[in-house]
């Protein structure tokens, strides 16, 4: 840019960075934060498109409020003459695309890691009830570690209820887009789950799953034709990987997964699965490969094949089949008479015998019938050739979530295990989701009290540790797992939070005096600087002489830094005169000396008697450390003199 511009005299535009069809980025400069920004400003053929506009400023609200550590942050959608831009985070990881095109290679788990982290982003909009309607790999930014950033949410939302083609100008990207996106429909959940099996297949293969020299092109093939199978480009893909994508990228919306967060679950549970992580790189060889034979192709290959029959032939088999079919049903109707005088004398004794007559069924096999196996556990694919090896046909008539049985396995069936069924009946079965899974939110400086309930709600378990700070009361100062981790519902969320500057002890000192806790303002000290504490005792019986407190600051050998022994509230208020159930509050200060050397020692406080110079001993100590009848209250720092 040769000319400085700031928007609204806010957003300076430094250097461009990156241009699409709908928008060309630059990077820029918050000038009342100072802080750096992406401007994405729209192109003039979108700025024309008013409908297009109005959907954009009628989405700014929604998208501004999508706040996600998978999501890239959009602050603003404004306008300043006939300039329309939007203000976002500024990433500078590469995209996906770019490590994709570099060669850089991915493992089975890397990419199923990157793509749960995309349906972490996206099912979190879904539930917002904004569709992306552009995911691609040139909208995700992977950063080293391998945390996932998807970006583009405020323009592919507003472009989304747009057809295929205005004018010269083809909304979204033809290589990506679901086919209802292709034929011009409206996007929907399902159309971001397809868009996000296309990232998949590009990142295990290397190419997208349709090319043709215009995006016109692609779209149509989009429409026509079946993408070529995916262990056909990469042989190293395991099956089930296999299987989930061509789910993800069947055509019809209602035969792939529902929303990004059920995709995402899915793949988590496959990767529970400890599936072996192999390096996949993308395919040099550019001569045509020997088609793979599908698995149901292998099955036939094994099965024994039937003979195959001249015309002449044919008719005489079949008249032997028609006789054998006849004879047949003659034997079976002839078991069936012969075995009724048998039931009812069976029937009759047994009521003739039991004291209360109860009604049986008995169940008698019938020819052509079998028996229903238990499927119930079992993977979806094995449980499907168990029931076909049966005579039986499997139909999935329902999924739900369910933390004990893996994705892709049975959870329940319509007929009942062992149930004798005609040959040819078709058994219904409810397959797994696995376990719903969350992404952790950022909850590091919130106060517990909002924080726990809304983890709770997500269904994670939460773990409490309070430690001493010099924080308000109440407020997270730590978690784990770290914000942003995928983990299954009811894993457990540890939060460290802060008891403020009280430390609770509730050591008893010989069953005479209660030392409730401690106020400690500070736990690091500079040399000179004063240690302000105050002890808050209560009384367990009366107390007939005074003792003298003592708080020491010592080494860990014993060797006192600092000291102060004094009776409480110095000596205005001796414990001869203290009442059984009173709470004292006593404060004291000491000076760390001016030549302490930095170091760690340890605060420590108890009672002794003036006549005897012997401690109370500590009977028992609480929640507190004990040595030698002194309570060890903190631990504190000396920090080199400056």
């Amino acid at each position: 840019m040769t000319k400085e511009v700031i928007l609204n005299k806010r957003y300076r535009l430094l250097t461009e960075i990156g241009a699409g069809r709908v928008a060309v980025v630059f990077r820029g400069e918050d000038t009342w934060r100072g802080v750096p920004v992406a401007v994405k400003v729209l192109r003039q053929a979108c700025v024309e498109d008013e409908a297009f506009l109005a959907r954009l400023h009628s989405q700014a609200q929604a998208v501004v409020s999508l706040v996600h550590p998978n999501i890239v942050t959009t602050y603003e959608v404004g306008q300043e003459g006939d300039r329309h831009y939007l203000v976002m985070e500024l990433v500078e990881e590469p995209t996906l695309k770019e490590l994709i095109q570099v060669g850089i290679p991915f493992s089975i788990g890397q990419a199923v890691d990157v793509i749960i982290q995309i349906c972490t982003a996206v099912g979190y909009a879904h539930r917002l009830g904004i569709v992306h309607g552009d995911i691609k790999p040139q909208n995700v930014f992977v950063s080293a570690d391998g945390r996932v950033k998807v970006a583009d949410f405020g323009i592919a939302s507003a472009l989304s209820p747009a057809p295929v083609v205005e004018g010269e100008i083809v909304w979204g990207t033809p290589h990506y887009f679901s086919p209802e996106q292709a034929a011009g429909e409206n996007v929907s959940p399902a159309s971001d789950v397809y868009s996000i099996g296309v990232v998949v297949y590009e990142m295990l293969t290397g190419r997208p799953p349709f090319e043709a020299e215009t995006d016109i092109g692609v779209a149509l093939k989009r429409l026509r034709e079946e993408p070529v199978p995916l262990r056909q480009l990469n042989p190293d893909v395991p099956l089930q990987v296999e299987r989930i994508v061509r789910k993800v990228m069947a055509k019809e919306p209602a035969a792939r997964y529902r929303t990004a967060d059920q995709l995402g679950r899915i793949l988590d549970s496959y990767r529970r699965l400890d599936e072996e992580a192999l390096v996949v790189r993308p395919p040099t060889v550019t001569k045509p490969q020997p088609r793979r034979r599908e698995p149901e192709e292998y099955e036939a290959v094994a099965r024994p094949q039937p003979r195959r029959y001249e015309p002449e032939e044919y008719e005489e088999e079949e008249k032997r089949q028609d006789w054998l079919a006849i004879f047949l049903g003659v034997v079976a109707i002839m078991a069936v008479l012969c075995l009724i005088p048998l039931l009812v004398s069976v029937y009759q004794r047994y009521t003739a015998a039991a004291p209360q007559p109860t009604a049986t069924a008995v169940v008698t096999p019938l020819p052509g019938q079998v028996q229903t196996p238990d499927l119930v556990g079992l993977a979806q694919e094995e449980a499907r050739r168990l029931v076909e090896a049966a005579g039986l046909q499997l139909a999935v008539v329902g999924e739900r979530h369910d933390s004990s049985i893996p994705a892709l396995n049975v959870i329940a069936q319509t007929i009942p295990a062992g149930q004798m069924v005609r040959q040819g009946e078709t058994i219904g079965v409810i397959i797994s989701q696995g376990p719903r899974f969350v992404s952790v939110p950022a909850v590091e400086g919130l106060p517990i009290t909002a924080a726990e309930p809304g983890l709770k709600e997500m269904g994670l378990n939460v773990s409490r540790k309070d430690i001493w700070s010099r924080e308000a009361e109440g407020l997270i100062l730590s978690q784990q797992p770290a914000a942003g981790s995928i983990v299954s519902e009811g894993s457990v969320v540890t939060l460290v939070v802060s008891s403020g500057p009280r430390l609770m002890l509730n050591a008893n000192l010989g069953s005479k005096v209660l030392l409730v806790a401690c106020d400690l303002e500070n736990d690091s000290f500079k040399p000179g600087e004063l240690l302000r504490l105050t002890l808050h005792w209560r009384a367990l019986q009366p107390m007939q002489e005074n003792y003298t407190v003592f708080v020491h600051v010592t080494r860990a050998d014993g060797v006192i830094l600092a000291q102060r022994d004094v009776q409480p509230r110095d000596g205005t208020h001796p414990t001869g005169s203290w009442v059984t159930g009173e709470l004292v509050r006593d404060s004291y200060e000491l000076s760390i000396p001016g030549d302490a050397p930095p170091d760690i020692y340890w605060l420590k406080v108890g009672m002794y008697s003036q006549a005897t110079m012997q401690r109370l001993p500590v009977v028992d100590p609480g929640q507190a450390t004990v040595v030698q009848d002194s309570v060890l209250v903190k631990e504190l720092r000396v920090l080199p003199a400056q």
